[in-house]
């Protein structure tokens, strides 16, 4: 699974809530959280998105997202 779906999914906040949280467009996010989307290929917008519907940094959220990504391709 994608990091960036996994990573809401484990904090209880689904895209619908994400988008309308933050503005940013749900298809946006869909784009993001496609299987062949790599970590390293998201933008700071859904980063920064995703982290402020969490109630986290950017940087928080990008650190959580690494490690999460990491676990997954182990």
């Amino acid at each position: 699974m994608n990091a960036l779906q996994e990573y809401p999914d484990q904090n209880g906040v689904t895209r619908h809530q994400v988008a309308k949280q933050t503005g940013i467009a749900n298809t946006t996010l869909a784009n993001a959280v496609k299987e062949t989307k790599p970590l390293s290929g998201q933008t700071v917008k859904v980063i920064t998105a995703v982290a402020q519907a969490l109630g986290k940094t950017p940087g928080q959220g990008l650190d959580d997202l690494i490690e999460l990504d990491e676990d997954n391709s182990k």
